[in-house]
């Protein structure tokens, strides 16, 4: 399952990807500035990053938009944006 965490949503999307072992999390807009301690992938688009100059953790990907949509298409999608 892949979610898409906000800041504004944040805590209950990060607490039901944590329940998930399948979880992979994508920090979007104002979530690039969490540093989620999750045991799934996590991932951060790069555009919000750089806009937001945020310094990412080592274990947080940073992705394109279009990487975040071919994800979007591949799998199924919890979205707390």
């Amino acid at each position: 399952m892949l979610y898409l965490i906000d800041e504004p949503m944040a805590d209950i999307g990060l607490r039901t990807a944590a329940d998930d072992p399948d979880a992979a999390v994508v920090l979007i807009q104002d979530g690039v500035f969490l540093s989620p301690d999750l045991g799934s992938e996590l991932y951060a688009v790069e555009k919000d990053v750089d806009v937001r100059g945020v310094d990412l953790p080592d274990e947080i990907e940073r992705i394109t938009y279009g990487d975040l949509i071919e994800m979007i298409v591949e799998n199924e999608v919890k979205n707390f944006v």
